[in-house]
């Protein structure tokens, strides 16, 4: 008997998530599978659900949320990679699922479950708070900060691409790049940057490539710098964004690094997988690899 422990956050992308108990009942024969479904209450909840589960004997844990809830059951996964981890994407950006060409449908997310192929990726941390897709500072952090208090203000149906455009032309007009001291495995340097975005996944999320180049199994981060541009620039910097082209922009400096060390005198807000948060200085960013086992497509366009 397989144990499968689903874990929900039923108020994550501002969708529901009622059908997921049928769609499983569905998916999870009961001659073969034990299937239990719980609920997050609170922020943090899915990472002491997802710990329990592995001190139960989960053999698979799911996480059905947006990047968010992924990072939290993520980060109880990896202490176990004998364990599954499994996405089921219903959140806003879904970076680590798109970047891993895991179905946006529900019922495919939980067949391609059911199919149990996994492989181990990377992770990464910043001043020890996981991430498995993307992290940074500067204006792409603001953003986030900025998104998440629309969020609170205006209700979770607001929690959208549509919301996080919004955040981001509001914050373009008027954010001014900061001043970076930068260490690398190689280098130190000092830069003025619009953001610095560290990339283990090729994208923020909704197809937007940062960091197009990153791959989750080569041990090393791919960072993209970007340098202050014209406003006027913006739409051509934007299409090379959804592109995969980004890191073809004269404005961005790409560096492949397993460590990073950043200082700024006035950092600001850091997001760690879309999550804004500030942090205390320096900002020290870690590889480790091949720390989370994960469930994905046998065959795959691109690689992970």
């Amino acid at each position: 008997m397989i144990k499968v422990v689903i874990i929900v956050n039923p108020i994550s992308g501002g969708k529901s998530k009622e059908d997921i108990p049928a769609l499983a009942a569905e998916v999870f024969p009961a001659c073969d599978y034990c299937v239990d479904i719980v609920e997050t209450h609170y922020s943090g909840h899915g990472y002491l659900l997802a710990m329990q589960a592995i001190a139960d004997g989960a053999d698979t844990v799911v996480a059905v949320g947006g990047d968010g809830t992924v990072n939290e059951v993520g980060r109880a996964m990896i202490t176990d990679t004998n364990v599954k981890f499994g996405i089921v994407p219903m959140g806003s950006g879904n970076g680590l699922a798109r970047h891993a060409e895991i179905p946006l449908e529900s019922r495919a997310a939980l067949e391609l479950i059911r199919e149990g192929y996994s492989e181990l990726i990377d992770y990464g941390d910043v001043n020890g708070h996981i991430f498995f897709t993307t992290a940074g500072t500067g204006y792409d952090a603001e953003v986030s900060h900025r998104f998440s208090e629309m969020g609170d203000a205006f209700g979770l149906i607001k929690r959208g691409p549509i919301t996080y455009f919004r955040a981001a032309i509001e914050m373009a007009a008027t954010y001014v790049p900061k001043e970076y001291t930068i260490m690398t495995d190689h280098e130190v340097f000092h830069e003025k940057a619009f953001l610095i975005t560290v990339g283990n996944a090729a994208q923020w999320g909704n197809m937007a490539y940062i960091t197009p180049q990153a791959s989750q199994q080569d041990g090393l981060f791919s960072v993209s710098i970007v340098k202050p541009f014209l406003y006027i620039e913006a739409p051509i910097m934007a299409v090379q964004l959804m592109s995969r082209q980004f890191d073809k922009n004269e404005h961005v400096r790409t560096i492949d690094t397993r460590h990073l060390r950043i200082l700024c005198n006035d950092l600001g807000y850091c997001h760690v997988d879309g999550e804004p948060m500030l942090l205390d200085q320096p900002i020290d960013v870690s590889m480790h690899e091949a720390g989370l086992r994960i469930i994905v497509p046998r065959q795959r366009e691109n690689r992970l």
